[in-house]
């Protein structure tokens, strides 16, 4: 072949190879999905932000983003397995396809109301058109068994079901006169209507009677709340969280916000996305100051759904293993079984040596009967000379049957010895 040719395909070859090896890479990268919330929300920042980190330890994944009402729309979707990941509510309602990743931060409930509303508790909302939010997100599912805890019966006709933004809409036009929102602390869209001061957040508590001592307090109440919905927590608002306001510490139901995925992902992508988000934590909680308190020991507690496993492979990465978590006992049973094979081997020794003293007895015996043979011959009677060697013979191998002698090369030289004594003996009487 003409070596110009050879080195003109050659240099033909090479970047064709190249430009393959680069589509086949790019064709093949690997899609994650995750669901967020809405795209003003901080599910949808977070998604975001962990997005961007994950592709940039992990080039092969290509991260996608599904906005979605909420918590409950979320859960849906990874059911259905539309998503991979997405952030949901700890107090969701869902199946056994839904694994937790980990436990990002606490949201708390908060109600806004109009001022001139003068609704202090929870009774004083039957009076008023109120936002329960919207049936596909986490608020409404909350306020739900909360006002069913509460024995507290709104009218139909007072209530509406919508998102954020449309609840904040309604509460400064005046159609609603109070607002459910279950959003981290800090979250704009309060800090928005808190900056008007036309509204006021309200404390979760309930007036049993109807003077004003019949008030429970707060934190009593979301504690007997806890018992029946054991997922919530007491948590508060605290005192100037959102520009000066509020004035004081707002009681508040709190429920943990976590990242989830599906039960059958990937565990290798599993891992490496709970890895990536502790490994930014301190990016991520600059950027999100409700991850700021990210950690991996309360990461993982209190959890309603599972663990998937490749989570539980990155926070169990520096437990020790089988071998080490139990060498102790390894040790001491490796020490137990060599003391046992010594004192096994010690006793088999004691039996092996026994059984070789008795067969030396014989030994005597059969040497004693042929020194005494050759040393009388003729003087003594003959026959008895063979029965003793009989005998001999006879109480040999009945230790033997009984195992109190061994069939071994010892045993074999008894028999040598008995033969040869008993041709000696017919020497001597043929010779008398």
């Amino acid at each position: 072949m003409n070596p110009k040719i050879w080195f003109a395909a050659l240099f033909l070859a090479i970047p064709a190879l190249g430009l393959g090896w680069w589509f086949l890479r790019m064709e093949t990268k690997l899609r994650v999905v995750m669901s967020t919330g809405s795209e003003s929300g901080v599910y949808h920042q977070l998604a975001t932000e962990l997005g961007n980190a994950f592709e940039n330890h992990r080039p092969s994944v290509e991260w996608t983003l599904q906005s979605s009402a909420g918590s409950a729309e979320n859960v849906a979707r990874l059911e259905s397995g539309v998503t991979d990941v997405a952030i949901v509510q700890n107090d969701a309602i869902a199946n056994a396809a839904v694994r937790s990743l980990a436990m990002l931060y606490t949201e708390s409930l908060h109600l806004v109301c109009r001022r001139e509303a003068k609704i202090t508790c929870l009774n004083d909302l039957a009076k008023h058109k109120t936002n329960l939010g919207s049936k596909d997100g986490g608020t409404f599912q909350l306020v739900r068994e909360l006002l069913s805890f509460s024995r507290i019966e709104l009218p139909a006709d007072n209530l509406d079901h919508l998102g954020f933004q449309d609840a904040e809409i309604g509460l400064e036009s005046g159609e609603l006169d109070a607002a459910f929102f279950l959003v981290g602390v800090g979250a704009e869209v309060i800090g928005r209507l808190l900056s008007d001061d036309r509204f006021e957040l309200v404390p979760i508590h309930i007036q049993v009677g109807s003077d004003v001592d019949s008030v429970v307090s707060e934190e009593a109440f979301i504690d007997g709340f806890r018992t029946h919905y054991p997922y919530a927590t007491y948590t508060d608002i605290p005192l100037m969280a959102y520009e000066g306001k509020p004035r004081r510490p707002i009681a508040a139901v709190g429920i943990a916000a976590v990242l989830a995925c599906r039960g059958d992902w990937d565990d290798e992508l599993a891992r490496d996305l709970v890895q990536t988000l502790f490994a930014h934590k301190a990016v991520l909680g600059h950027q999100i100051p409700l991850l700021s308190g990210l950690d991996e020991t309360s990461s993982r507690s209190s959890l309603q759904f599972p663990l998937h496993q490749g989570a539980e492979s990155y926070y169990r990465r520096n437990e020790p293993g089988f071998l080490a978590e139990n060498a102790e006992s390894i040790g001491l049973l490796i020490t137990l079984a060599l003391l046992t094979f010594s004192g096994l081997h010690g006793v088999k020794k004691w039996i092996d040596q026994n059984r070789k003293n008795r067969v030396d007895v014989y030994y005597q015996r059969v040497q004693e009967l042929q020194t005494n043979a050759n040393l009388s011959a003729g003087n003594v009677d003959q026959a008895s000379w063979y029965r003793t060697l009989n005998e001999i013979e006879s109480q040999a191998c009945e230790e033997l049957i009984s195992e109190r002698l061994d069939a071994d090369h010892s045993y074999v030289i008894l028999q040598n010895m008995i033969a040869r004594c008993r041709r000696e003996l017919k020497r001597i009487h043929e010779n008398a």
